[in-house]
């Protein structure tokens, strides 16, 4: 499999995490593999073959293009063929301010953007399978988002700032953010859902497991119990606990596993757990 990975403009940097493109003649995954949660939304231009979603060991094809939205917990997937993708990488919250569309209504799953959207996401997928090369596609993609953002929406920038101190100071709670902004739980939990997608307190679960995943692939730990504590968790049980229920596999299931999907996105995790999950 060829897969790369392409930078955002400086204007478009706060929501996008990158471009990157992935392809192969042949299948390039593991029979199964798993989309982590990881706080991001991607915008799947696919020309290449079909894949699949597996459910309880039953396979439901994903067509076309397709947005995956946000996961609260690991989705899987099925490749068997070709691949030929194009991708647009949204940071947590990114995807928002662009197609204003609540982030909480398409979770888990996958959607084709004819369910989505309208004509426009139609003639730019057209644009991008025309294109000469991925400069090209990367230049098309950054012009048409460049175009639908208008300006920054105030609940975006809002909650940019607030995910940030929950995801950088430990002892920063809701309550303090409320107190802070003049605002209430319930107002700041609303807005959380419609940006990012995720409450404040399962952004923070999800950014926690995304630690322990990543120093899991790092090898620098001789323990469960050392990644446990490293990642932010109470104890080797909490940590243990709170992995199946995101990964529906026990941490040293994970690693038997050896998926090749998240040995391709080791040094893009790594570099969003290095910039503070991203938020600036």
């Amino acid at each position: 499999m060829i897969y790369r990975e392409y930078k955002p403009s400086p204007q478009l940097a706060v929501y996008v995490e990158c471009y990157w493109s992935a392809k192969a003649e042949q299948p390039p995954f593991n029979e199964q593999e798993s989309l982590i949660p990881d706080g991001t939304i991607e915008l799947m231009f696919n020309f290449g073959d079909h894949y699949s979603q597996v459910i309880d060991d039953r396979e439901k094809l994903i067509k076309g293009s397709h947005v995956i939205g946000i996961r609260k917990q690991s989705l899987f997937i099925s490749q068997t063929s070709k691949q030929n993708f194009f991708s647009i990488r949204f940071k947590p919250g990114g995807f928002f301010p662009f197609f204003k569309i609540p982030v909480y209504k398409f979770a888990n799953g996958f959607y084709q953007i004819s369910e989505l959207f309208n004509r426009e996401l139609n003639t730019l997928e057209y644009q991008l399978y025309e294109a000469a090369n991925n400069r090209k596609r990367v230049e098309i993609i950054e012009q048409f988002l460049l175009n639908k953002l208008s300006q920054q929406p105030e609940d975006f920038a809002f909650v940019q700032t607030c995910a940030k101190r929950l995801v950088t100071d430990s002892s920063c709670t809701v309550e303090h953010l409320a107190d802070q902004f003049s605002s209430n739980y319930k107002t700041i939990e609303r807005k959380f859902l419609d940006v990012i997608g995720l409450t404040p307190s399962k952004l923070r679960t999800v950014k926690r497991f995304n630690q322990a995943v990543h120093a899991m692939y790092s090898g620098n730990y001789n323990s469960l119990a050392e990644i446990a504590y490293a990642s932010g968790y109470y104890d080797q049980s909490h940590f243990i606990r709170q992995f199946k229920k995101l990964a529906s596999a026990t941490p040293r299931q994970f690693l038997e596993q050896q998926l090749t999907i998240v040995k391709v996105i080791q040094p893009a995790l790594a570099k969003r757990l290095s910039n503070s999950y991203n938020f600036s």
